[in-house]
């Protein structure tokens, strides 16, 4: 008997993510008509063949749509059984129902076990039998089919989460090392907090992450300028990094538009974000002089910023050239050629400390740094009339001296490094004899990279210590 395909109210294209259709196999026509009239009510699509063979030619086409296979155990060439074992090797996720009669029945039980058959029903089948059993079978099938599909699913997602963690290595790696040139002197714990915030910047809003790095990189050039030593500088640069991690707190539909664009609450929650900053980095004791920084580092020098309105000096240095570096480079950004003309209009405006705007200036048009020492704090420089290791001095000036010259009790402007950049001395530090010693020492064996320094002259002015220089 050909295969045929009986279709009652049902489309004609078989739907292969629903698989509802059942094949029916006999070689008895007046029994699959049978079967198809009784199943057509409950709007089951059936197909049918009247041999094995012609059953496995059928499910080499349709099997992705057909959901039970139901066949008789008794036909010529191959019987049921076989044909059912055949399809459990080859379509092992389709539901198998085999029907038989009395004298078959050892045979066909057999069957069950040795084939893995879902179902066996004996002849004379009852009508509502058999549509329980295929709306059974069919259950049967899309429970496993959907076990499937979530099964793929769930190894969809472990490939995908594998990739993003590998990918989040490779962020971790690379910052890593940004962070450590940005502070070496920064404890390992600290060195993990402040990547995860900046990896977690990355990943929610990855322009503003970009122009963060932009930021610490300007911020630490000026707060060079400025007279920071070393490691206050790399630490106004970590607090530039993650200067606007606050705004991760804030919903999309604020951190994704301009804030000249926003109504008065949403810039009223905007303006929350550096506050928010603070109290993400604050819990940690090692941060607490960063988060601060990040607090403040949308106030202006008029006093007319956010969120406690200091003004001028109150402002601590850091946030002033946070702010400065991240006001210039948005402006750049915006405004292509116009950097002049902004600069010069900031100096009028009142928004930005104007002895960091010189330095911007100086930094734009490549003016050397000076030599000089200044505290975070906002007093006057150290060395201008303060005390240093070597006494309280006055009228401090720099010169630069090569480094077998240096003598004990010289105070060092410029830091002493070794070839692999181990910082052996920073600016600030008094030369003694056992250090003197040291760095000669290395110096003969060609370890340093430094080969002359700058170091501060000026008056002494207590008798605590000898002269500088």
């Amino acid at each position: 008997m050909s295969a045929a395909i009986e279709r009652p109210g049902v489309s004609e294209a078989p739907a292969a993510q629903d698989p509802t259709m059942v094949l029916l196999v006999d070689d008895e026509p007046a029994v699959l008509t049978a079967l198809t009239r009784l199943l057509r009510p409950d709007g089951i699509r059936v197909m049918t063949a009247g041999a094995g063979s012609e059953a496995l030619e059928l499910l080499e086409t349709h099997a992705a749509s057909v959901g039970v296979v139901m066949s008789d155990y008794a036909m010529p060439g191959m019987n049921g059984a076989e044909l059912l074992h055949s399809v459990r090797l080859r379509w092992p996720d389709l539901t198998r129902v085999l029907l038989t009669g009395n004298a078959d029945l050892t045979a066909a039980s057999r069957a069950v076990n040795e084939g893995q058959l879902s179902r066996l029903y004996m002849k004379p089948w009852q009508p509502d039998q058999i549509r329980q059993a295929v709306a059974q079978a069919l259950d049967e099938y899309r429970m496993l089919a959907e076990n499937r599909r979530l099964r793929a699913l769930a190894d969809e997602q472990a490939i995908r989460l594998e990739h993003m963690n590998e990918h989040l290595e490779r962020l971790v790696v690379e910052r890593t090392s940004e962070l450590e040139q940005a502070n070496v002197q920064l404890h390992r714990s600290l060195l993990e907090t402040v990547r995860l915030l900046l990896t977690s910047l990355e990943h929610r809003l990855p322009r503003r992450a970009a122009q963060c790095k932009e930021v610490a990189r300007l911020a630490g050039r000026l707060a060079e300028r400025a007279g920071m030593d070393t490691d206050e500088a790399r630490r106004v640069q970590v607090a530039a990094l993650v200067h606007d991690v606050g705004l991760m707190t804030l919903p999309d539909s604020i951190v994704r538009r301009a804030p000249a664009e926003l109504s008065m609450s949403a810039r009223a929650q905007y303006q929350g974000h550096p506050a928010v900053g603070q109290r993400m980095l604050s819990s940690v004791a090692e941060l607490t002089d960063i988060a601060t920084w990040i607090r403040h580092h949308h106030e202006r020098w008029d006093g007319r910023g956010y969120p406690d309105r200091l003004a001028g000096e109150s402002i601590p240095l850091p946030s002033r050239i946070i702010a400065l570096a991240d006001g210039y480079l948005e402006a750049v950004a915006s405004e292509t050629g116009t950097e002049k003309r902004w600069r010069d209009a900031q100096k009028l405006a009142g928004a930005y400390d104007p002895e960091l705007l010189q330095l911007l200036d100086d930094e734009v048009v490549g003016n050397a740094a000076p030599k000089k020492v200044r505290a975070v704090a906002n007093g006057p420089l150290p060395m201008q009339r303060g005390q240093s290791d070597a006494g309280i001095y006055d009228d401090v000036q720099t010169t630069t001296v090569a480094v077998e010259t240096l003598r004990t009790g010289m105070v060092l402007v410029d830091e002493v490094r070794t070839t692999s950049g181990t910082v052996l001395l920073r600016a600030g530090e008094r030369l003694t004899a056992d250090r003197l010693v040291r760095i000669q020492e290395l110096y003969r064996e060609g370890v340093l990279v430094t080969t002359s320094v700058a170091v501060a002259v000026g008056t002494l002015v207590t008798a605590s210590a000898p002269p500088i220089a």
